[in-house]
């Protein structure tokens, strides 16, 4: 490792720095990385970063998974408030890191006979979305599409809220045109969730291939995909409760679809 990094001009900070807009980590296909259980999972999981800053008080038998890459990859300290300034959130646990965004197509969601496919329509809020993501992998789905609108999947708290779900699963943004054209060229049902609905989460044949889409918090589904959808479920809920988080709605279906698929 090279000497301690002790000026906020650095390149490195700089780097890491500029990786908050949306607009930089597009143009570079960067994510920032922090914490010890997101940079351990991204490696884990093939992802080799470009950068790696460990703060300077933290001892290097702390992430005894960076070993393997002594020598391989540019690891850095960091000065103490040098650190704590360039990390975006407030206890990074001595480490952060920049790796390249994975790339998927579209096409690479489509696998085995019967895929299960997040479909997030304009979600807003990045923790949301991580959730989401996180939520997505752990039921076993094929992947997820993010159609315009929705929040950036890079975005440091999507990323902090998904634990690592971008690294094991495909995670794509297209446009709803492409979407439907690759579900109907392969015949599978696009499901929207809404909160009423004649059929219920539980009633519906998960079995079968299917693309579940979630609508923004706000305003649900957008009128062009339900349009689309070809079918619809909803989750009944106790009469003093309107609706659920759009991520907490989300986990249900999925896992309700996951509990179906494992009795075959």
């Amino acid at each position: 490792m090279s000497s301690v990094i002790e000026s906020a001009q650095n390149q490195y900070l700089k780097l890491y720095r500029s990786l908050k807009k949306r607009q930089v980590r597009d143009e570079l296909k960067l994510l920032p990385l922090e914490g010890i259980k997101l940079v351990s999972d991204a490696l884990s999981r093939g992802s080799v970063p470009r950068l790696i800053l460990l703060r300077e008080d933290v001892e290097m038998d702390k992430f005894p998974f960076l070993l393997p890459l002594l020598g391989n990859i540019l690891i850095v300290r960091v000065a103490e408030k040098l650190f704590d300034g360039t990390a975006f959130t407030d206890s990074p646990q001595g480490i952060i890191a920049i790796t390249e965004k994975p790339g998927y197509a579209l096409t690479e969601l489509f696998v085995g006979s019967a895929p299960l496919i997040l479909v997030v329509d304009a979600v807003q809020d990045p923790g949301n979305l991580g959730t989401m993501l996180r939520s997505a992998l752990a039921a076993g789905a094929s992947g997820a599409v993010l159609l315009p609108g929705t929040v950036d999947s890079a975005n440091p708290k999507t990323l902090r809220a998904a634990m690592g779900a971008h690294f094991a699963m495909p995670v794509v943004e297209a446009t709803t045109a492409e979407l439907l054209c690759e579900l109907r060229l392969r015949q599978i049902p696009l499901v929207a969730a809404a909160a009423t609905s004649a059929i219920s989460y539980n009633c519906f044949d998960w079995s079968v291939p299917a693309a579940v889409v979630i609508g923004n918090e706000g305003a649900g589904v957008s009128p062009v995909v339900a349009e689309a959808a070809d079918a619809w479920v909803a989750i009944p809920l106790a009469a003093a409760v309107e609706s659920l988080n759009a991520a907490v709605a989300m986990s249900v279906i999925f896992f309700e679809a996951a509990r179906q698929r494992r009795k075959l």
